[in-house]
């Protein structure tokens, strides 16, 4: 039947892109940090101007979720992907050729992050029309390639950046992030998705009213203002600890880089092998989703004070694979919360609209604790 969940077949390609999809935009924002101290020598600067790039990065990705609710209404959730492919490749490539802090700032933190946004919004939402009944292991399965992006990606950012230097990084980060482009265009639109992105008669005002009554609708909603509350306050906070956890083992501990960056691959290694378990968790009829998100995030708020406490690679080293393990509980169980609360019909622009929220915290903070 046209628009039914095929709960698998060409279903298990699109969670596959959107695994390819999560690995580069995620991979990149988690491993910042590893870029932190190149940046600040060779622009001579200090944490609190770097950070600005970092938190422009994830301000331009809530932008950029925002922006993707209107992209999906008027070119398709497919189109979606590729848009924000070419704007994170093309803004990478320019960024290779900044001269300042304020120029990274611009091309590899906001435009950047706007197609990161633009990108990631429209993934979980295709996924969301391929599976019904095993969309929590779905959603699971592709968000591991968050995961594997994170593990992957932080070594080689150490790698490229002492091969070929801050800008040479840029340059070829801009080649891979085109390859979203590729990704993208194997996400297939089932005939529900089809019609709700691309109606007969196309007219922008009507759009537009639309958008606007879904995002006065979703206000309404307590349990998505409840949900998008939790978020702001934790991310602020958890993101932060994540984003520094590099530059504290190098500065702090006395750690060398290359060994300092392997946190992030270690955080992400535990966060790979939860990843199914909490997804068969989360499809469980009797198992409680919000109690089980809840769960999460009060071990990685306590993962997170307790960086501050550890004075050795090995305890660092526990502590990010307590909190990679409950990362892949968190990841893939608050999308589908999220789904769960407000349906397939406001998914796109509820994604869009608590990626914004999630913005104004991560945007404050980074700059602030540098």
């Amino acid at each position: 039947m046209p628009g039914q969940p095929l709960e698998g077949g060409w279903g298990w390609v699109v969670v596959l892109s959107g695994a390819i999809v999560y690995g580069l935009v995620f991979g990149s924002v988690r491993c910042q940090s590893v870029l932190f101290v190149p940046i600040m020598n060779e622009f001579e600067s200090d944490y609190s101007n770097v950070g600005w790039v970092s938190a422009i990065l994830t301000a331009g990705l809530a932008i950029g979720g925002m922006i993707s609710a209107s992209v999906m209404a008027k070119f398709g959730h497919r189109s979606a992907v590729i848009i924000g492919g070419l704007i994170s490749g093309a803004s990478s490539i320019i960024a290779s050729f900044s001269t300042s802090v304020v120029m990274l700032v611009i091309f590899a933190g906001l435009l950047q992050g706007i197609g990161y946004g633009i990108s990631f919004v429209a993934t979980p939402v295709i996924i969301g029309y391929y599976f019904a009944k095993r969309r929590s292991l779905a959603t699971n399965f592709a968000s591991m390639g968050g995961s594997l992006g994170t593990f992957l990606i932080c070594p080689l950012n150490g790698l490229f950046v002492e091969q070929f230097g801050i800008h040479g990084y840029f340059l070829i980060m801009g080649g891979l992030y085109f390859n979203l482009c590729v990704v993208g265009s194997l996400m297939r639109p089932l005939e529900l998705s089809r019609s709700l992105a691309k109606p007969k008669e196309p007219k922008p005002a009507t759009e537009m009213r639309v958008i606007e009554e879904l995002s006065r609708n979703l206000l309404k909603k307590k349990p998505f203002l409840v949900y998008c509350i939790s978020q702001l306050v934790f991310l602020a906070g958890f993101l932060t600890s994540q984003l520094y956890i590099v530059p504290y083992a190098e500065i702090e501990v006395q750690i060398p880089s290359v060994k300092a960056s392997l946190l992030m691959s270690i955080a992400a290694a535990a966060e790979i092998a939860s990843r199914v378990v909490f997804g068969i968790l989360g499809d469980m009829k009797r198992i409680n989703r919000v109690l089980m998100y809840s769960t999460v995030l009060l071990v990685l708020s306590v993962c997170g004070i307790s960086y501050t406490f550890m004075k050795s690679f090995e305890s660092l080293a526990v502590a990010a694979g307590v909190s990679g393990l409950f990362q892949g509980g968190f990841s893939g169980i608050s999308i589908v919360i999220l789904a769960d609360l407000v349906g397939l019909q406001y998914y796109g622009m509820a994604l869009g609209l608590s990626t914004v929220i999630n913005g104004i915290g991560t945007l404050i903070t980074p700059p602030l604790v540098g």
